[in-house]
This record gives C-alpha cells, sequence and structure tokens, in this order.
C-alpha cells in the first residue's frame, strides 16, 4: 500500500470513528429525554415523526424510520395502548391503517417543544459558546462529506 493510501485509509478510519462518536452521543441525549417523558427513543422517533406527518401508513413509517414493519408495528401497539397513537382505517381503502398521534396526548403534551428541547440541549448548546467562524467550518465540511458520500442510484 502506497503512503497516499495509508493516508486514505487512517482519515476514512477517523471519520467513521468521528461517525460513531457522534452517533452514541446522539442516541445517549435521544434516550434520556425519551425516558424523562415515559418513552424509548424508537417510541419518541415514532412520535416526533407522526406529529411532522400525520395519517402516513405502517409501511411508511417503517421506511423512513429503517426499520422492519414488525418491529414498527410493536412500537405503534404500545403507543396505541397507552393512547398516543390512533390507528384509522379509511372507508375508501379497508387495508391500509393510517396513523396519527391522538388528539388527546396533543393536548396534554406539546410535542414540538419536546423536539426542540433535544436539539436546543444536543446541538443549539454545544455550538452557542463556539466562534461562529468555527460552526461555519463545521457545517461547511459536514456539507462537503455530504456531497461526497452521496448515492448517485
Amino acid at each position: 500500500m502506497s503512503p497516499n493510501n495509508e493516508l486514505v485509509q487512517e482519515q476514512a478510519d477517523e471519520i467513521l470513528g468521528i461517525f460513531k462518536s457522534i452517533k452514541r452521543s446522539l442516541s445517549c441525549k435521544y434516550e434520556k429525554i425519551a425516558k424523562e417523558y415515559g418513552f424509548t427513543a424508537p417510541q419518541l422517533g415514532v412520535i416526533f415523526h407522526l406529529y411532522m406527518v400525520p395519517s402516513i401508513t405502517l409501511n411508511e413509517l417503517s421506511d423512513y424510520m429503517s426499520l422492519t414493519k414488525s418491529t414498527v408495528s410493536g412500537i405503534v401497539d404500545r403507543l396505541a395502548k397507552q393512547g398516543v397513537v390512533n390507528r384509522e382505517i379509511p372507508k375508501d381503502n379497508r387495508r391500509i391503517v393510517k396513523l396519527s398521534i391522538s388528539e388527546e396526548f396533543k393536548k396534554n403534551n406539546d410535542i414540538f417543544a419536546i423536539k426542540k428541547r433535544f436539539f436546543d440541549e444536543f446541538i443549539l448548546n454545544s455550538i452557542k459558546e463556539m466562534d461562529p467562524e468555527e460552526v461555519d467550518k463545521i457545517i461547511y465540511g459536514l456539507r462537503q462529506l455530504s456531497v461526497l458520500l452521496k448515492d448517485d442510484n
């Protein structure tokens, strides 16, 4: 392996290590906030997505979450038993089930505030004391990496 290939390999390993660290940090923060509200992280993810995209199907939700339909179905079952999620079978297509957040849950919980709290605690509080130029460099680097990693298929 040429010295340049070794450097590229080291850099790729470093990038993957950073991604793993960020993922761990996000997961820990997400789990902590979910637990404070009496949910698991996947349950809170379902709540957030149904809040943003009401009346979606189980297939659409499982695709969005990159989880199997049976896994998402189990999460939805538990949330439905808690009165958080409603299932509705449209009259025009009895083969599908539309999912949405129950009106009762929306009335008693500010879902937007919960989501905002997560992002504020994780991202905003982490960068608010930083030099704005340094934050711009991070954003630029992440954008560049995103473009490089973009799947053209």
